[in-house]
């Protein structure tokens, strides 16, 4: 439980007698068997987003999960008790429980062949990754570069831009994690920590830049090795501590600079990107795991411990966490457990 704003290890505790929650109309009652971090899960626990989106406490963290839907509410139709499901719960949290109830907007069928742990790990980072890409433009004969394409967006957006057709694709990530970037599909590695990417690329020239890692440095290095009309799609803010009035009016500035050098010159494309999760979205990349054509890159497990959430949380916040870090709930082959419910309630079959 978040009790308030700050450091994780001051705000956050456990809590045994966390009431189970209804599931309300339109709602899936989810046994959670295991959730992922992102960076934007620390974030608004220390508070850097709270003028954005603010918290009730006790407050529940972590977005991304998975598990077994153990009842359904009032005009839900696409899931019934049994089913296992993933989401990216993007307002209500709950992934750092045993039972939490989400939007049937944003739950999604899990793609068969993942465990829950996998699962868990594919609706916010796997979403962004798609949307950026597409509204990158990539597809057939696409040559895209992905900054920071060791992380958990960027892993998935390396094997999405193979998916969407892309003929070439270059990732950005220090030299210790090139042999995941590569495995993953990249072409090539630039080395961010050897040689710019202006540098690496030389003379090349590519159609896309995805940054997933943010900084003025990224547009910059960008508008020297895109095409002309080339697209710089970035998820990411060039400042990426707390959010306040001054901030947002310095963003608000840099997008509309940015923008406004867009329509000059080579034309060169700022394209933000703010992921508005849906089960839409989640489903089509869903069909892309499915298909063989994305793997999932589960690099680190936790413990569902006080101890293990907090290690999660400080594994992303440390900026050197490579694909996805998750937390199991419920370890691989063990039944999940849920706190009593009265007898009325139309929970049952949970394996």
């Amino acid at each position: 439980m978040q009790t308030g704003y700050g450091d994780a290890g001051a705000v956050l505790e456990l809590s045994t007698t966390h009431p189970v929650p209804e599931p309300g109309p339109g709602q899936v009652q989810i046994a959670v068997h295991a959730a992922a971090v992102n960076p934007i899960d620390w974030q608004m626990i220390e508070g850097n987003r709270r003028m954005i989106s603010a918290r009730t406490f006790p407050f529940v963290p972590l977005f991304d999960l998975a598990g077994v839907v153990t009842a359904v509410g009032e005009g839900v139709t696409r899931f019934a008790v049994g089913d296992a499901v993933h989401a990216d719960d993007e307002k209500g949290g709950g992934g750092a429980s045993e039972v939490v109830v989400v939007d049937e907007r944003l739950v999604s069928a899990q793609p068969a062949g993942l465990d829950h742990a996998e699962a868990a790990a594919v609706p916010l980072a796997a979403q962004t990754a798609l949307l950026a890409l597409e509204r990158g433009g990539v597809g057939p004969g696409s040559r895209v570069v992905v900054v920071g394409a060791s992380g958990g967006v960027g892993s998935f957006a390396v094997q999405i831009a193979r998916a969407l057709g892309a003929a070439q694709v270059i990732g950005v990530a220090s030299g210790a994690n090139a042999g995941h970037v590569r495995s993953l599909g990249a072409d090539e590695v630039v080395d961010r920590t050897r040689a710019t990417l202006s540098e690496a690329l030389g003379d090349r020239r590519v159609d896309v830049v995805l940054d997933c890692v943010g900084g003025r440095e990224q547009w910059l290095q960008a508008r020297a090795v895109l095409v002309p009309r080339g697209r710089f799609v970035t998820i990411a803010r060039d400042e990426d501590g707390e959010v306040t009035l001054p901030s947002v009016v310095r963003l608000l500035a840099v997008f509309a600079a940015r923008r406004a050098r867009s329509a000059v010159g080579r034309r060169i494309a700022y394209v933000p990107v703010f992921l508005d999760a849906s089960h839409e979205l989640l489903d089509r990349v869903d069909a892309l795991i499915a298909s063989g054509a994305v793997v999932v890159p589960v690099t680190t497990r936790h413990p569902f411990t006080l101890e293990g959430v907090l290690e999660l949380l400080a594994h992303s916040r440390s900026g050197r966490a490579v694909g996805k870090s998750v937390l199991e709930v419920v370890p691989a082959g063990a039944p999940p457990v849920v706190a009593p419910v009265p007898a009325t309630r139309p929970v049952h079959d949970r394996p």
